[in-house]
């Protein structure tokens, strides 16, 4: 006579039974998934014996480039950029003129004169009186465009290059174009010419300093 299996049991053993069918349906269909998946993807094989299996299957072997072979070419890729970069032609840089220097005067007698873009200075007597030296000059504007200066900004120098205060008297601050002959007087201390032979004006346009007037070599001693 059959045992009467305990419902619990039973219900035990179906469930054991059913996970093991449904495990088992899952990994053929991953393993199927899979599969088909890389299918056509293999690791390449570089095994000499193996190597004419893969040639008879259709795969191509993969080739492997000599270091050497590797070295020649980069010394060869590298020799052409560098021929190349030697062989540019270089394009010189576009030269400017340089502007021209104002003339300076080099006379060592009076009368002394400088004269840019048509406007004229002239240095024609130097004489002494008092403790000042005085140097009576000239202005004049043949040019087309009218001319400003401010003498403040007037330049004195002795022979050893050092600057000297002075003074003006009578020069306009402005000269028309084709303006009259105007005269004035610079005056210089003589406490400040004790070893000077010589002395240089230089006179500047205002604002842009366009027209640059210097005499050099005014001779001061014995004045």
């Amino acid at each position: 006579m059959l045992r009467v299996i305990h419902p619990g049991l039973l219900t035990s053993l179906v469930l054991i039974a059913l996970t093991g069918v449904i495990t088992t349906v899952t990994a053929f269909i991953g393993y199927y998934v899979g599969r088909d998946s890389l299918r056509g993807v293999s690791q390449p094989v570089v095994n000499p014996i193996l190597g004419n299996a893969l040639s008879h299957s259709g795969q191509e072997r993969p080739t492997i480039l000599d270091e050497a072979e590797i070295i020649a070419r980069t010394q060869a890729t590298i020799a052409d950029m560098s021929n190349t970069s030697t062989e540019r032609d270089i394009v010189p840089a576009p030269t400017h003129p340089a502007a021209p220097e104002p003339q300076a005067s080099e006379q060592s007698s009076l009368p002394i004169v400088a004269e840019d873009k048509g406007v004229r200075l002239e240095v024609r007597s130097v004489q002494s009186i008092g403790q000042d030296l005085l140097l009576n000059v000239t202005l004049k504007n043949d040019s087309s465009q009218g001319i400003q200066f401010i003498y403040t900004f007037l330049e004195v120098k002795d022979d050893h290059g050092n600057l000297l205060s002075a003074l003006t008297e009578g020069l306009p601050t402005e000269l028309p174009a084709g303006s009259d002959l105007a005269t004035g007087v610079i005056t210089i201390p003589k406490s400040l010419l004790a070893d000077t032979t010589t002395v240089t004006l230089r006179l500047a346009s205002y604002p842009n300093q366009d027209v640059q007037l210097q005499a050099a070599n005014i001779p001061v001693r014995g004045e």
